[in-house]
């Protein structure tokens, strides 16, 4: 599964990811390979990524955005 974050202006980070734990509006949810299409507004709160790579874990501090799952693709647009 791959993962896009984007701010206004840029592509942050793009990698290929095993899992994603976003910050939903109404709390926390995960992302996983094969998820069914999706799309969730975000709050303040980490990103927490799980990369393919071994033992590779990253948090990203976000203020809030749009995240959208399709077909394998997680495509997160921050504010």
């Amino acid at each position: 599964m791959k993962i896009k974050i984007i701010s206004s202006h840029k592509i942050l980070y793009q990698e290929n990811i095993i899992s994603v734990i976003a910050p939903g509006f109404h709390g926390y949810f995960q992302i996983l390979k094969n998820h069914a299409p999706f799309i969730s507004i975000l709050k303040n709160g980490l990103l927490k990524l799980k990369s393919d790579k071994k033992d590779v874990n990253k948090e990203i501090k976000i203020k809030g955005g749009l995240l959208q799952v399709k077909k394998n693709i997680v495509t997160v647009i921050l504010q």
